[in-house]
């Protein structure tokens, strides 16, 4: 398990010991949580290669992700061809996402919703957890989380529900997401996982919509300080999801 984090044993349920995670301190410190980044990873910059498979055809996009924190971080998406299709910029849990082709763009004030996903609002850093293979959103109380360790397996699997009270199901490893799932009632509304070789895979299977990412290269420390989110000339307001101003 990660450092810092404490299983306390509670009552049993289903003939399984259940527990409850909880945020520990060490000398001051301590590990990330599933639904954090760690800060390893705080001022790099990465490319991921994504493949769209949806109802709309298929494509594959050039992700380049600037990360100087979970508040304060850029994505730029690109095609085969170098053709720019979006752009988000977060700085200080606000984002401003550009439709670069179309020449439009939306504002979001602390949260966001995805494009092409039907996942619902989101913290705006949840781009930034997904691309980094974390949990999207934390739970409602995020010190304190209802938790069933398999023995043996150094598999940990939580079972919480966020703030718009969706609820969500997740298998760790030393603390890592391994898989996760967005339930609709009885049903799936998405699930993601990673693969041996490294491959994220998030699919929605109303949607018919799957998405496979891998970053094939080392990240890099990231260079210079991340520019403010600002309109360039020319684009106009777009058609934005809820949560946009």
């Amino acid at each position: 398990m990660l450092a810092g984090l404490s299983l306390l044993i509670g009552c049993a349920s289903a003939g399984r010991p259940r527990e409850v995670l909880t945020v520990g301190e060490s000398g001051g410190s301590r590990a990330a949580l599933p639904w954090e980044i760690p800060g390893a990873e705080w001022g790099t910059q990465r490319i991921v290669r994504m493949r769209y498979d949806g109802p709309e055809g298929e494509g594959t996009l050039h992700l380049v992700l600037r990360f100087e924190s979970p508040d304060r971080f850029h994505v730029e998406a690109s095609d085969r061809l170098g053709r720019r299709w979006w752009d988000l910029n977060v700085q200080g849990g606000d984002a401003l996402v550009l439709w670069v082709r179309e020449r439009t763009y939306c504002r979001y004030r602390g949260d966001l919703e995805i494009p092409a996903l039907s996942l619902g609002p989101v913290p705006a850093g949840a781009v930034a957890a997904l691309l980094l293979l974390r949990l999207p959103a934390p739970p409602v109380d995020p010190d304190v989380v209802e938790a069933v360790s398999a023995a043996g397996s150094g598999a940990v699997a939580l079972d919480f529900e966020d703030r718009w009270d969706r609820r969500w199901t997740a298998v760790t490893t030393a603390g890592v997401p391994r898989s996760w799932k967005l339930h609709r009632g009885a049903r799936t509304r998405a699930s993601w996982r990673v693969d041996a070789d490294g491959m994220a895979r998030l699919v929605e299977p109303e949607a018919g919509l799957e998405l496979r990412w891998l970053q094939n290269r080392p990240a890099k420390p990231l260079r210079g300080v991340l520019r403010a989110p600002e309109v360039p000339d020319g684009f106009v307001p777009g058609v934005c999801e809820s949560g946009a101003r």
